[in-house]
């Protein structure tokens, strides 16, 4: 998880807006807190706090193309950055960052990549040499993303509310699945699959490819430059995808710098130590009783993470769903 903040096509390119956009940015400090990067290009910004997962030492971002004409901060992970690769022989890539494809597919291909991305994204993308620019979420919006409108006419793009809501006349979440163009001044959708469309005819149960599109899933999800581990639940979900990682993770780069051995992290459960007993996990547990979280109330440690959650989460509905899993199940 990293943040993105872009502020595009403001009437101000002064060195007061620019602390300010910095200001702004450092709110999404706790999505990312290995970098901060800015880039100006006149009078638009681009900003970026970073997770690093893939490329630790050098793909901080904002990212650029060869001539750094083209700029790009994006939030996510790009599945197939290599194979992607292969077919942008003609390109130097300065960084191994899975997120750098970005910029030269957009100098092959414009606007009309986005589609040929397989992952979880958002970003925004300046093209420098006529000022136009591009921003994309992922088809199921998997990575949050809000769109808003200055009174001067810029447009605003935040990873969280946070980042926008002081500065804008109007704001709304970004929509999966969709790409918000310049040179089209508007929205339109790029994810349009096929089985959209409900005159498919229903496929025949099949569960072994259903194993095997699951286990795929789950593989390239795998691709890391830093120690990684599953936190187990003591569900269905979660035994799976740490079933299929244990199996695969000693084909994987981050097995030969770590070792093959998965770590996991549980909530005492005795359903998960059964499941690292079988998996042989190396596992971490943290055990909570209620009498510990009635001592938190009592002393104002649940208020006071109460106010973190509203500052970090941007929607009500986050809020609502983190507070049973950490609090109101145990």
């Amino acid at each position: 998880m990293c943040g993105i903040l872009a502020v595009l096509g403001c009437s101000d390119d002064s060195l007061a807006k620019r602390v300010r956009v910095l200001e702004l940015s450092r709110r999404l400090k706790h999505r990312g807190p290995d970098w901060s990067g800015l880039h100006q290009h006149g009078d638009c910004f681009l900003s970026h706090q970073r997770l690093a997962i893939v490329d630790p030492a050098s793909g901080d971002q904002p990212l650029f193309n060869e001539d750094k004409s083209i700029v790009v901060t994006v939030n996510g992970e790009i599945y197939n950055h290599e194979d992607l690769r292969k077919h942008l022989s003609n390109h130097k890539f300065r960084t191994g960052s899975d997120c750098e494809v970005i910029t030269h597919l957009y100098e092959e291909y414009g606007e009309n990549f986005v589609d040929m991305l397989d992952g979880v994204f958002t970003f925004v993308l300046l093209d420098t040499r006529d000022n136009s620019f591009m921003v994309a979420r992922d088809a199921i919006g998997v990575n949050s993303l809000y769109i808003g409108w200055g009174l001067d006419g810029s447009i605003w793009i935040s990873s969280e509310l946070k980042g926008l809501n002081d500065e804008c006349e109007h704001f709304e979440s970004f929509p999966p699945g969709h790409l918000y163009s310049s040179k089209q001044a508007g929205l339109r959708q790029w994810y349009n699959p096929p089985w959209f469309s409900e005159a498919i005819p229903s496929t025949p149960y099949d569960p072994l490819a259903l194993r095997h599109a699951f286990e795929r899933a789950v593989i390239k999800r795998l691709m890391t430059d830093v120690p990684f581990g599953v936190l187990l639940s003591g569900g269905l979900d979660s035994s799976l995808v740490a079933s299929i990682t244990a199996r695969h993770l000693a084909r994987t780069k981050a097995a030969r710098q770590w070792g093959a051995q998965l770590h996991s992290f549980c909530v005492g459960l005795e359903t998960v130590k059964k499941l690292s007993a079988c998996l042989i996990l190396e596992a971490a547990e943290s055990i909570l009783r209620k009498a510990s979280i009635i001592t938190c109330l009592n002393i104002g440690f649940s208020l006071s993470n109460l106010f973190l959650l509203f500052y970090i989460f941007s929607s009500l509905q986050s809020i609502l769903e983190y507070i049973p899993n950490r609090v109101l199940q145990i």
